[in-house]
């Protein structure tokens, strides 16, 4: 009776080693199992932030190779090739210039493809200026047929100061020399603003004449590249006869690129203007 019950007593500990045994091992295979898991994880992890890092470095690497520093002979075949595209821009300016009436999107349409090239984005120059031409076509016209009328109202006020000599004449003197500061103030940023913002043709003049009085720097440069050689040929009137040509075939879009140069901070100032504070 003692033996049979030591047997059984015997079993049931064997049996509960065998549980506690595969309960230890289970434990042990689940313990595994998170650990395997857990560096799988951080493998993947890791993995991850090589792919940024090599993505990122790859991002700065094509933004040097669209913008390499150009070369001491690059920069002079740049300048070579912009000289051939003002000579190209020039002359199609003055054949779109022919019917006089389109002055006006003819400039605005030469202004859009010299702002682009100061800063070096700009494409095919002739397709570009036929799609400016075209797209500013209507309110080119529009702005130089007002700043024509008042030119052509200016001359007929002079012409009678010029045959009368009495009391109105010369009160019409001095309205005719405000008139021309006026149109002197308002006239040089007409069309550079045109190319490069939208608004009515109306308030495209306005703020020309805003803006001239406000940034009286850009202004002067810009009044005075346009004067300079009008002053000079009124002083040397022979000049025009040595020169002539070349306004024809380069001068034109060479004073309009420099002038681009001039604006490109200007824009920057009025884009970037802060907010007053409420």
């Amino acid at each position: 009776m003692s033996k049979n019950k030591s047997k059984t007593q015997n079993k049931k500990d064997a049996e509960k080693n065998a549980v506690e045994k595969n309960a230890v091992n289970k434990a042990e295979l689940i313990e595994e199992k998170k650990t395997e898991n857990t560096e799988e994880n951080k493998n993947d992890s890791t993995q991850a932030e090589n792919i940024t890092v090599n993505t990122a470095s790859k991002s700065t690497q094509e933004e040097e190779e669209e913008r390499p520093p150009l070369t001491r002979r690059e920069k002079l075949f740049s300048v070579f090739d912009k000289f051939g595209d003002l000579f190209v821009l020039n002359m199609v300016f003055f054949v779109t210039c022919l019917p006089i009436i389109t002055i006006g999107p003819s400039f605005i349409a030469l202004y859009t493809v010299t702002n682009k090239m100061v800063r070096n984005i700009e494409g095919p120059v002739l397709q570009e200026y036929w799609k400016a031409f075209k797209a500013n076509l209507k309110q080119g016209i529009v702005i130089w047929s007002i700043d024509l009328a008042y030119l052509i109202s200016m001359y007929v006020q002079y012409v009678y100061y010029c045959i009368h000599d009495n009391q109105a004449s010369k009160i019409l003197f001095i309205v005719l020399g405000f008139e021309f500061v006026l149109f002197a103030f308002a006239f040089p940023l007409q069309f550079p603003l045109t190319a490069r913002y939208e608004n009515t043709s109306l308030n495209m003049i306005k703020n020309a004449l805003a803006l001239s009085l406000a940034h009286l720097g850009v202004w002067f440069r810009m009044f005075f590249i346009w004067m300079f050689p009008v002053a000079l040929y009124y002083l040397r009137p022979n000049l025009i006869v040595y020169t002539w040509y070349l306004w024809v075939f380069v001068l034109v879009a060479i004073f309009t690129y420099v002038c681009s140069m001039f604006l490109m901070d200007f824009y920057k100032k009025i884009e970037n203007r802060e907010e007053p504070a409420n």
